[in-house]
């Protein structure tokens, strides 16, 4: 006799588990995980301290309005949320949320724990296929079949395979929050250069961040390079042009006349005419930039404010993914419009924002309101 469960959930990361917490504990449900153990990603996040969310919480930080979500569940209701399930945050002067512990396995087990006892976790289990006739069959990579007869669907990063005959309008993934591969940096490979600011252009307008950048031989990474990359992957052009002012206080004309006055300096030569400025390595490879022409001030100053980097294509360490279900092929409830009791949560879905917590804001938001409406349906 096949065992049907009320609730599967494909997917045993952030948004799956709290999908799972907030459901009616009256369910039968079954987490299904691809990896080895659930909660993984959740152990990567904010460096693993998890940056839960973000007190400044809005849709300008995401790649569409989604306002009508957050006002179901925000960053407000997270916190409370957790703190209710045991666990105690706090947020730092950015406004970014995370665990007094400062260890993501705080949020994780705090999570875990929260599951009752009708909640079945099986790991490695590769979903490849999905149909349904009466109730929903999930079939594994080794035959096995569950049944369900509702499924919340939180997998990213994948091609979606498993739902295309269930549901349409699914947009590709591309990997966000993402290093980026470049020309070779001379002298900076792990480099890291704080407090300048980077520009980029797309379709006739200026993207700015300010904030650290990692060199490395072939690629730069950095908060600020991660949030610039999530603007490529959404128009899927990562061969873009990032300018680099690494004096954002400090104007042209001031700069001029700050390397004019050196020059009297003695001891500052042409080969370290910006020793006391910037780190050594960083001042190597400016001077070499300018073919050691330090002498020609307005040539110094402009690779100082407006150094380019070329961008070609991301590396493997993105965060997240761009792309997914179209909310657009969603009810408000997050459940598809073309098939009843299928619903998605989390990455999964084509909604991605900068970092600072607000995809884990996402992930809870969406799971929350999907266990919600299942709670009022099933």
């Amino acid at each position: 006799m096949k065992k049907i469960y009320d609730v599967v959930i494909v997917g045993g990361g952030a948004s799956g588990l709290l999908c799972a917490s907030a459901l009616s504990k009256k369910f039968k449900i079954a987490i299904l995980e691809k990896d080895t153990r659930i909660g993984k990603k959740i152990l990567a996040t904010g460096n693993g301290r998890c940056n839960l969310t973000n007190t400044n919480m809005s849709s300008k930080y995401y790649n569409q309005n989604i306002d009508t979500y957050l006002n179901k569940f925000n960053s407000l209701n997270t916190i409370k949320y957790f703190n209710k399930l045991g666990l105690l945050t706090y947020a730092d002067n950015e406004g970014r949320v995370y665990p007094t512990s400062n260890s993501a396995t705080s949020v994780l087990d705090i999570l875990r724990f929260s599951l009752s006892d009708n909640v079945s976790i099986f790991c490695e289990k590769n979903i490849q296929n999905i149909t349904k006739n009466d109730i929903f069959e999930l079939k594994t990579d080794k035959n096995e079949v569950f049944y369900a007869k509702k499924i919340v669907y939180t997998c990213g990063g994948n091609s979606l395979h498993e739902i295309e005959n269930l549901h349409k309008d699914l947009i590709p993934f591309k990997k966000s929050l993402v290093s980026l591969r470049t020309d070779y940096n001379k002298f900076l490979n792990n480099i890291r250069v704080s407090d300048i600011k980077a520009t980029l252009k797309l379709n006739n307008q200026e993207v700015v961040e300010r904030g650290e950048i990692l060199f490395k031989d072939n690629a730069i990474s950095g908060i600020m390079i991660f949030n610039l990359s999530s603007y490529m992957a959404r128009i899927n052009n990562y061969e873009q042009n990032i300018v680099l002012d690494f004096l954002p206080d400090i104007t042209e004309d001031k700069l001029y006349t700050i390397l004019t006055d050196r020059q009297g300096i003695q001891y500052l030569t042409k080969e370290n005419c910006l020793t006391g400025i910037f780190h050594s390595a960083l001042c190597k490879n400016i001077i070499d930039k300018i073919n050691n022409d330090t002498q020609n001030i307005n040539k110094l100053v402009r690779f100082i404010k407006h150094y380019n980097i070329k961008t070609y294509a991301p590396l493997d360490n993105n965060q997240v993914f761009s792309g997914g279900v179209s909310l657009h092929s969603l009810k408000n409830s997050l459940e598809s419009i073309y098939n009843e009791g299928l619903y998605f949560a989390g990455e999964c879905i084509d909604v991605d924002g900068i970092c600072g917590g607000y995809n884990l804001q996402w992930a809870w938001t969406s799971a929350y309101i999907v266990a919600n409406d299942i709670n009022n349906n099933l």
